[in-house]
């Protein structure tokens, strides 16, 4: 199976960083140590501008950077 560009990405931004904000089954999820986490918020309730973050993900190095992310997209 080809891997989608942005797969590619997120990939090699989970290669990166410690945690990968992302969107899984059109919800906001979180990769963390080859595991994720998927939240209730749904992607389409977002602003176009965090969707498209989320599609690209958005790269996480701390645990204070995953909880303002968090807060930010899923409050």
């Amino acid at each position: 199976m080809k891997m989608k560009k942005t797969q590619k990405y997120q990939l090699a931004a989970l290669a990166l960083a410690a945690f990968l904000l992302t969107e899984s089954g059109g919800y906001v999820a979180l990769y963390h140590n080859g595991t994720y986490y998927r939240t209730d918020t749904p992607v389409a309730a977002l602003p176009a501008v965090d969707q498209a973050l989320l599609e690209a993900g958005l790269p996480l190095s701390t645990p204070q950077e995953v909880t303002a992310a968090l807060e930010d997209f899923c409050s």
